[in-house]
């Protein structure tokens, strides 16, 4: 799901900024041309709750670019990715995401939003009742 999350984010950022290089989090520093949008997950957690698994997923965008005026550029994208990112649509769902942080860091900006992800778990139709595996007809 993570995966999903991450190729969808890219396809937004591309449609939002066709002319800047747009990365997920594999590639090596060195090897990104600027301007770029780099994707990385910050952190995941999950909690199981009966049959859903919830997932918070923190992710971060960070954009880099050499431009004498690149604070006054980095709070323009914060901005835009504020009112762009207000959703994403993850096969049809629309998630909706929260906890949104801007900062400016080492001379990029960090773009820091979470969003949260259920996940129904269909383990066939069996269900585990205080340790006991019963099976349904």
């Amino acid at each position: 799901m993570i995966n999903k999350v991450k190729n969808t984010l890219k396809e937004n950022l591309q449609s939002i900024y066709p002319k800047y290089n747009i990365y997920l989090e594999d590639k090596k520093s060195n090897e990104i041309v600027k301007p770029a949008l780099r994707i990385k997950v910050v952190n995941k957690t999950t909690n199981n709750q009966r049959d859903i698994i919830k997932q918070n997923v923190r992710l971060e965008i960070i954009f880099t670019v050499d431009d004498d005026e690149k604070n006054k550029l980095y709070w323009d994208i914060s901005d835009t990715l504020d009112l762009e990112l207000k959703y994403l649509n993850i096969d049809g769902t629309l998630i909706r995401t929260g906890d949104k942080i801007s900062e400016i860091v080492e001379g990029e900006l960090h773009f820091k939003f979470q969003i949260q992800l259920e996940v129904t778990d269909n383990v066939e139709i069996k269900k585990l009742i205080k340790g006991i595996r019963i099976e349904s007809d």
